[in-house]
């Protein structure tokens, strides 16, 4: 139930996770699909009810369509999260549309960019979607700067296989610092909102209430 699920999280946080003494500082990444479904949307009933006794960040992974974010985040806000300490990751292939872009962003999650470095033409997991580059998604990133977002702006490389590594030929863990944050800065966005979005950012997400 989700009354359980809610328990299983709170002990995690709280006390440690799988039998150890380690404990958890974030709820997530909470995977739903599209459409979701019913068992999603009870894990994200059970993450709000946890965060909201602990305080805690939350991130999210969508569902592959421009609505999914907004749809999880409406069933959080109906189970009483808190919309500002949560982040939307994985915007970069979900939603496409700048209009549609800021209408999610006025809703008041955190907005990640977390693909940087991966540029492919065929998304394997929806052939529909065309993956942007890193210089798009950096456009889009000085579009939601410009919009008044840029406390709302994280960013990330989504490292999950050998070949994303530098010893086997990927950008590695330092693409973001080495080459993203410099382009930034050519493209208009400032020293202090680059500041902003690698470091005053993700330190108030993380930081309990």
């Amino acid at each position: 139930s989700a009354h359980q699920l809610t328990d299983i999280i709170v002990g995690e946080v709280l006390h440690g996770a799988d039998g150890t003494d380690i404990r958890c500082g974030v709820i997530g990444e909470i995977g739903t699909s599209w459409p979701i479904t019913e068992s999603e949307r009870k894990v994200l009933r059970a993450t709000a009810h946890a965060q909201a006794q602990l305080g805690c960040p939350v991130i999210i992974h969508p569902g592959r369509n421009p609505a999914a974010p907004a749809e999880s985040v409406r069933i959080l806000q109906e189970a009483g999260a808190d919309i500002g300490k949560t982040v939307m990751s994985h915007l970069d292939r979900t939603i496409f549309d700048n209009g549609e872009l800021l209408e999610f962003a006025k809703l008041g999650s955190y907005l990640e960019y977390d693909l940087f470095g991966t540029e492919m033409l065929n998304y394997s997991y929806n052939m529909e979607v065309d993956m942007p580059s890193d210089s798009q998604r950096i456009q889009t990133l000085a579009i939601l700067v410009k919009e008044g977002y840029e406390d709302k702006i994280v960013v990330a490389h989504d490292i999950h296989t050998k070949n994303r590594l530098t010893k086997y030929g990927g950008h590695g863990y330092s693409h973001i610092l080495k080459n993203i944050a410099p382009k930034m800065l050519m493209r208009g966005i400032s020293q202090h909102q680059v500041d902003k979005i690698l470091i005053d950012n993700p330190k108030r997400w993380l930081t309990f209430k």
